[in-house]
């Protein structure tokens, strides 16, 4: 949908409108997305001094928004680019923040300076709120307030709903991209606010109350039933338990968590050594998502907490069942975000019940035949009952698929993709548009990087801009992006999803037989282009 102007002034000149137009930024800033107990914008940094001749550690209150208002203020910014150097500048380089002390001594607190130490970008990547916001006090012609820690994916709702093209996401490990792409959703709003003649207040008010009000942000009330179960740790250094302390039945959060993760999902939170036992259980609120600006990078949205009878860690090693899986074996280590076995959240029920908890208050588990599909044997049976019923949803019949397309991979090896869409067999110029391997089972990580670089090295050599992995839990779909294909950007869908309308035509914008066919007709006009 495009931007109304005629609801968009009935907005503006609206009482709501008029107030949120007037609206300070922090007004617009929703609770649950800010720092456990800490005020907006006011983040603790750290400082030093010498102690009899020892370097003492010691922390402070900074205003974020306040010092880099007083930094940016200082700045002449004419333009766009002018403004994306000082941004930058902010991200790679040092900046010193004046600290107030009771023994009348001058300290700083050093911010920034990434370019040194690629770890000091997560500076900006942890507190891009109050840093957009002091940017935006001193120069609200050319910044934004980025006021999307935490819901990222509800900034990407905005901008599909209103056609504001976004740049990808950096990956996890790209700290400086990570950091700096507050740069490109700037420009992408800079650009959409002089197309539409907005004010940056104006800008504001549409970001943080018309868009969220003129579309479904907000899912249904009542949750599907859980997919999957999930693990999730929490700990003392980020604050957490003093946060899970002061839960009820209305909290919500973001947590990190399993791309994979779907809504309605059950999240067991865990509360690590000292305490080390399970907290309580959770349903996810909406899909797991990446966000650049949330320092574990993979997000869950939790909510509907049900506060349990606390079951230590030594109940987990001596249960018959449970002290035998690898995660109890080693004590948690590594394992928040992971699935959890259905058969383990029986047994913690069962220990529930025996400690006199409610266990009727618990969600009920995942339908145990999602995960084990009848009369599903291997590999071929997931090919025959699960992958090509849903080509052929997809449009497609048998001619329109290769399946086990002999592929050269060097000078004497032959390879064999299970399925080809969008293919050209013709020797020497072998090509497709998607490739799709089939896997009995992928339950764990290892495993899914396990296909995906198979299936990748098959993708690239076949110049294809799809690969996908069908497996009995699901779907997985990676698409090319500027820099490749990255195991961490997929879109994950469970069979019994993938039988709902909207879920399929969603699928078919990717892998459906019209897109494969456009992707096909791009492919022969770029090679009569080349032939001329």
């Amino acid at each position: 949908m495009e931007f109304n102007r005629f609801l968009w002034n009935l907005y503006r000149n609206s009482r709501e409108g008029r107030a949120a137009i007037g609206q300070n930024v922090a007004e617009f800033i929703e609770p649950d997305t800010l720092s456990f107990g800490v005020e907006a914008f006011v983040r603790q940094l750290s400082y030093y001094e010498m102690s009899n001749g020892e370097v003492m550690e010691h922390w402070a209150e900074v205003n974020l928004r306040q010092e880099i208002k007083k930094y940016a203020a200082k700045q002449v910014i004419t333009c766009l680019d002018e403004a994306e150097k000082l941004f930058t500048h902010i991200a790679d380089e040092v900046i010193p923040f004046p600290i107030d002390n009771d023994d009348g001594k001058g300290y700083r607190a050093d911010f920034g300076g990434g370019k040194d130490d690629p770890k000091y970008y997560s500076d900006v990547i942890t507190n891009i709120d109050g840093v957009s916001a002091g940017l935006h006090d001193a120069h609200p012609e050319f910044f934004i307030p980025y006021l999307f820690p935490r819901r990222f994916n509800q900034l990407q709702k905005i901008c599909h709903f209103f056609d504001i093209a976004l740049s990808e996401i950096p990956g996890k490990l790209q700290q400086r991209e990570r950091a700096l792409y507050y740069l490109h959703v700037n420009r992408a709003f800079y650009n959409f606010r002089k197309t539409h003649e907005l004010s940056p207040q104006e800008l504001n008010a549409f970001l943080y109350d018309f868009a969220p009000k003129n579309f479904a942000t907000k899912e249904l009330r009542e949750l599907p039933p859980p997919s999957r179960i999930w693990f999730s740790i929490g700990g003392v250094e980020n604050n957490d338990f003093d946060y899970l302390d002061t839960i009820n039945k209305d909290s919500s959060t973001y947590w990190q968590g399993n791309l994979e993760t779907r809504r309605g999902d059950i999240i067991l939170l865990y509360c690590a050594s000292p305490k080390s036992h399970l907290h309580s259980v959770w349903r996810a609120l909406d899909e797991g998502c990446n966000d650049p600006y949330f320092y574990y990078y993979s997000m869950i949205h939790v909510g509907n907490p049900i506060k349990i009878t606390p079951i230590p860690f030594a109940e987990f090693a001596k249960h018959p069942l449970m002290g035998t899986f690898p995660s109890v074996r080693a004590h948690f280590q590594g394992t928040s975000g992971k699935a959890f076995p259905i058969l383990g959240y029986a047994a913690i029920v069962e220990l529930l019940q025996q400690r006199g908890f409610d266990i009727s208050l618990l969600p009920s588990p995942p339908a145990v035949e999602e995960f084990s599909v009848a009369g599903l044997e291997n590999e071929r049976g997931v090919e025959l009952k699960l992958l090509e019923p849903l080509l052929r949803n997809l449009g497609f019949d048998g001619m329109d698929w290769i399946r086990q397309l002999p592929v050269r991979m060097g000078r004497r090896e032959r390879n064999y993709p299970d399925y080809v869409l969008g293919g050209d067999p013709l020797h020497g110029e072998e090509s497709a548009v998607a490739v799709i391997e089939c896997k009995f089972d992928i339950n764990t990580n290892k495993e899914l990087k396990e296909s995906f670089v198979q299936a990748k090295s098959y993708a690239l050599r076949l110049q294809a801009k799809v690969l996908a992995l069908a497996a009995r839990r699901g779907l997985w779909i990676f698409q090319e992006r500027s820099d490749g294909f990255s195991i961490d950007h997929f879109t994950f869908k469970t069979w019994g999803e993938l039988t709902h309308p909207d879920i399929l035509h969603e699928v078919s914008l990717t892998i459906g037989k019209r897109t494969i066919e456009a992707a096909i007709a791009q492919r022969n006009r770029k090679r009569i282009n080349q032939l001329k």
